[in-house]
This record gives C-alpha cells, structure tokens and sequence, in this order.
C-alpha cells in the first residue's frame, strides 16, 4: 500500500473513521489540524462547557493524550498542526494556510484523505477545503466519511447491507451537507470497508481511549449503543484533476 496522510480535524477523527488503515500496513500519517484554544486563551468553548471541562488549555493537553493512547494501539503516532479549534474562533478558517501546512508535512506521495464533512461541522469544512485545494495542485485526494457525524441517521443500505428502513435515506442527508460544494458523493465509486470481529474489538478499545469524549458522542451519536456505526467505514477516490 502506498503512503497515505490522514487529515484529522481534531483528536479521534481518524480513529472513528479510518481504522482500518491505521491497523493496516504502510505508512500511515496522521495530521491532527485543531489541537485547541489560542495562547492565553481562558473562556471555555461550547465543546468544553458541554464535556464539563475546567480549562482549556488543560482540556487539549487532556485531548492530545487520548489520542497519542488510542493511536499508539495500531501504532501510529499524531502529527499535530496547532491549528485553533473551531469553539475558540470567531470567523472561519483559512483554508489556503491549512494547505499550506498539510502540504510541508505530507509525504509528497501521499494519498491525502480529508473528511467529507457530512454534517457541516465547520472544521470538518475547513479541512476538506484545504484537501480539494491541494487536489487541484496535482495531490491524491480522497474523502471519507466522518464517524459519527455521517451516521446520524444510520448507514445506507448499500453500506452496511441490512436493508434501508422504509422511511429513511441517510443519503440524502450527505446530500443535503454537500450542496453547492461541486462534490457529488452519489457520482464517486465508493470503497466501503467493513472491520473484522478483532479489528472491530481494537477500534472500540481505542475509541475509549477519548474518555473526555465519550459520554456527549455517545449519547448523542451512539457509538457503543449502535455497532454499526463504528464497524462500517467509507472512502471516496476523487478523480484526478
């Protein structure tokens, strides 16, 4: 396999949605893009109030150790860009400086895989600019589906092969997050890995490791509750530009 980078929008994005390249073979890269508030930053985040944290600068240190722990279980480490959360920002990210700094620290035969960002969160946004930036510079892009957030409404059929629910499509709803964006996920070939039983019991061991986390994504996504949502994952190739 050759070299991929994984652009992670915060710690455990790339554990919820890419596990079955983290436990694979080659070299895996893991760029961690917002790492937290700014220097002298004291007011929580919205993020923070909600997980009940106390401060936080103490909080990203706290977030940073999770996620060295749970990738050190496929044995990969983060490289993390030190970018500021998107709870401490007032305006949107730029994206051309994100790809600025994925580009200097990216294998320069990297696949770059880049949230799909399927339910808008603004810094899943960013990062998926910053990637679609440096596929019209000639990179390997492609998107992923971001864990939990694309499974709000459950896997598509096609996904998980358990049939669709009669009034339900989950797929509009990545259609709806992709509008006017010039993606067409319906229009990509996907790639759809489902885990093995161990590789399965190893990503939910490491997703455990964001104890800070766990409890807001766990009621409001159902990692735990809903086995698949964490045993399904989904990649799509962007053609070459």
């Amino acid at each position: 396999m050759s070299a991929v980078a994984i652009i992670s929008p915060h710690p455990d994005d790339a554990v919820l949605s890419l596990w079955h390249l983290l436990a694979g073979p080659g070299e895996v890269q893991v760029l961690t893009v917002f790492n937290g508030p700014p220097p002298g930053y004291i007011e929580l985040g919205w993020w923070d109030r909600l997980t009940r944290a106390g401060d936080p600068h103490e909080r990203a240190r706290e977030r940073a150790d999770e996620d060295r722990a749970a990738l050190a279980i496929s044995g990969r480490e983060p490289v993390n860009l030190g970018f500021i959360d998107g709870q401490y920002r007032e305006g949107p990210q730029d994206p051309e400086a994100l790809a600025d700094a994925i580009a200097a620290v990216a294998a320069d035969d990297a696949l770059l895989l880049a949230p799909a960002s399927l339910d808008n969160h603004r810094d899943h946004l960013a990062a998926r600019d910053a990637a679609r930036l440096l596929a019209e510079k000639g990179r390997a892009v492609a998107l992923y589906a971001d864990v939990p957030h694309a499974t709000i409404h459950g896997w598509p059929a096609w996904v998980n092969g358990t049939g669709a629910r009669e009034y339900l499509d989950p797929e509009q709803f990545w259609d709806l997050a992709t509008n006017n964006s010039g993606i067409a996920l319906r229009e990509l070939e996907p790639q759809v890995h489902t885990l093995e039983e161990e590789s399965h019991a190893q990503k939910r061991e490491a997703v455990r490791c964001y104890r800070t986390q766990l409890d807001a994504l766990e009621l409001e996504f159902g990692l735990f509750t809903r086995p698949e949502v964490l045993s399904h994952e989904v990649v799509w190739p962007l053609p070459a530009t």
